[in-house]
Formats: structure tokens, C-alpha cells, sequence
């Protein structure tokens, strides 16, 4: 079987998961379309909602420049945000939710030194890890500072013990890598080169860890980005719980679900997520108490993906340029969508 056809029928048995979830979860009532109707009736919620995605754009890019900065690679702001909404109009029209960022990698790599393109592009896998730990340290740092509320409550209590458990992990395990790839790096690469799918990706990790090992003041000024754009998307999803489900909810209740929500969105199980994400936050709103997860996970993720396709006009006007170089890309299995629609 060539790879196209593979590609073609793995896709395509993500698309029925996802479409076998999203009927499920209709039919059983757990899903309200009717609730995207709001964003029409309650201007306040439609005004969050674009606030958020602006904010969310920012920081993107901000994010990304602070990467850049790992292969010596400076641009001007307005430049990184033109690439960056492209980015999302791709990653909303492409499959896998990791081919805007290698559209956006290549139009870099063109404007780039040669010896420069490889490390771009490893800075796309480098971007998602960093859209991961901004995501479970932001978690992490409100269950800390709300425990003793998070822990009183039976309901919370094992959902704040998961996250706190991940954000420990997440601080420790780069900590560990960075120290240890400074020490073993040439050694460890060596070990992990093959042609094989695992080596691959393990490949990568180490060559990502001994980037970010290189220079450690850029790695946390991402790592500040991705926290804050976190933020407003937790925000905006305690806001829309509120609005959609009408619970007076806590924004420290929504931070440890949230992550854990959007976590299962990596798993290659639909496209991008899709029926995936909405049956986890059916499940976890369940486990604290509160009903219609879905439709307000329904909400929040149409609400983010829709103002991406604004991205075609940036697109519109790269197309004038010169077209990128044609360079090899991560592979998506490599790319976790740690930060779903944002």
C-alpha cells in the first residue's frame, strides 16, 4: 500500500470516528447545536470570543518570535503575525492541525540562511511541545494557589491531584533533558538515529532538547507566551460555562478540567480532535458535577476556529511572493495539538 493511500484511509477513519462520536453525543442529547445561536444573541459572549482569538494571535506570535530566536532568526512583528494567522487559516483547511505551521516554517526558512532551515523547522515541533507545558504549568500554578478550595471538594480532588502530577512533570522532565543533553547530548543523538518511525521522533526530542538547552532565556519567554495565552483561553471557556450552561462556576474549577480536555485532543484518534474533545469534556464536567461539557467545548471550539479563516488574506498576499522552498516537514505524528484552537 503507497503512503498517499495509507494517509487517504487513516484520515478517513478518523473523519467517521469523529462523525460516530459527534452523532452519539447529538442523539443522546449531550450536544446542543442550537447553543452556537448564543454567540448572535449575547454580544458580550461574541465580544470575549474575539478578544480572546486577538489575544491568543499575539501571543502566538510573540511565542514564536522567542523560538525563532533559538536558530538566530529575527522578523518584524507585523511580518510574524502575517505568518501566523496564514498558519491558522491552514491549520483549520488542512487536515492533522500542523500544516499551517509548516507553511508558516517554510516562508521563514526562505528569508533564512540555508544553514539555518533545518532548525526552523525543528522549531515547529518545538513550538507544540511549548504550547503543551505553557497549557499544564498555567493549570498547575492555579490548582496550587486554590489546593486547599480544589481539595476540600471530593468532586475536584482527583482532577487537581492529575494536574498537579502533570505540571510536575512538565517542570522536572525538561529540567532533567536540558541537563542531561548538555552532559550526553552527541552520545544520546547517536543512539536514537535510524530510519524507523520511533527513532524518528525520538530524534527529534533529543535534537529539540538540545536546542532549548542552548539557550534557556528564550525557552522560558515561550513558555511565559503559551501561560498567557492559556490564560485568556481558560477565561473564555469559565466565561462561556457560565454564559452556555448557566453555572456559576469558578475559574480555578475550570483550570483543572480544561487542560485535561484539551490533552485528549492529541490523540490521532479524529481530525483534530473533533468528537474526541467533546466526548472528554462531557465526561470530566460529569465528574465535577455539572452537565453539557460538550456543548460548551462545542461552542468554545467553533468560536476559536471560525475567525482563523481570516487568515486567508495574509495568504492571499504571500501568494505574490516567491513560493518556499520545498524542505522536508515534521511529521505530524510529532506535533501534538497541545492548544487545540488556540
Amino acid at each position: 500500500m503507497s503512503p498517499r493511500l495509507k494517509n487517504l484511509l487513516s484520515f478517513a477513519l478518523k473523519v467517521v470516528v469523529a462523525t460516530v462520536l459527534i452523532t452519539w453525543l447529538v442523539r443522546s442529547g449531550s450536544l446542543d447545536m442550537r447553543a452556537l445561536g448564543l454567540f448572535f444573541q449575547r454580544p458580550q459572549l461574541l465580544a470575549g470570543d474575539l478578544f480572546v482569538f486577538g489575544a491568543g494571535t499575539v501571543l502566538g506570535a510573540l511565542r514564536w518570535r522567542a523560538l525563532l530566536g533559538l536558530a538566530g532568526v529575527r522578523l518584524p512583528f507585523l511580518r510574524l503575525l502575517q505568518l501566523h494567522l496564514t498558519a491558522l487559516f491552514f491549520n483549520v483547511v488542512i487536515p492533522g492541525n500542523v500544516g499551517g505551521d509548516v507553511v508558516k516554517a517554510l516562508y521563514v526558512a526562505r528569508d533564512s540562511a540555508p544553514e539555518k532551515r533545518t532548525t526552523i523547522l525543528l522549531i515547529v515541533f518545538i513550538d507544540r511541545l511549548m504550547g503543551l507545558a505553557g497549557l499544564v504549568t498555567m493549570a498547575t500554578l492555579i490548582t496550587v494557589i486554590r489546593g486547599p478550595t480544589l481539595w476540600a471538594n471530593p468532586l475536584l480532588r482527583p482532577l487537581a491531584g492529575t494536574v498537579a502530577l502533570l505540571g510536575v512533570a512538565v517542570v522536572l522532565g525538561p529540567a532533567l533533558l536540558v541537563v542531561v543533553m548538555r552532559r550526553a547530548g552527541d552520545r544520546i543523538e547517536a543512539w536514537t538515529s535510524g530510519t524507523t518511525r520511533i527513532a524518528g521522533l525520538l530524534g527529534r526530542l533529543v535534537a529539540a532538547m538540545r536546542l532549548l538547552s542552548s539557550k534557556p532565556a528564550n525557552l522560558f519567554a515561550a513558555l511565559g507566551f503559551s501561560m498567557c495565552l492559556h490564560f485568556c483561553a481558560m477565561g473564555l471557556f469559565t466565561m462561556m460555562t457560565r454564559s452556555v450552561g448557566g453555572f456559576d462556576v469558578g475559574f480555578a474549577e475550570i483550570a483543572t478540567v480544561f487542560p485535561l480536555g484539551i490533552l485528549t485532543m492529541i490523540l490521532p484518534l479524529s481530525p483534530s480532535g473533533l468528537g474526541v474533545g467533546h466526548v472528554a469534556f462531557d465526561r470530566l464536567f460529569a465528574a465535577i458535577g455539572l452537565t453539557g461539557g460538550a456543548t460548551i467545548f462545542n461552542v468554545y471550539l467553533i468560536g476559536q476556529i471560525a475567525p482563523c479563516l481570516i487568515g486567508i488574506f495574509p495568504y492571499l498576499a504571500l501568494k505574490r511572493e516567491a513560493a518556499p522552498p520545498a524542505l522536508d516537514a515534521p511529521p505530524t505524528e510529532a506535533s501534538p495539538q497541545g492548544e487545540g484552537p488556540a
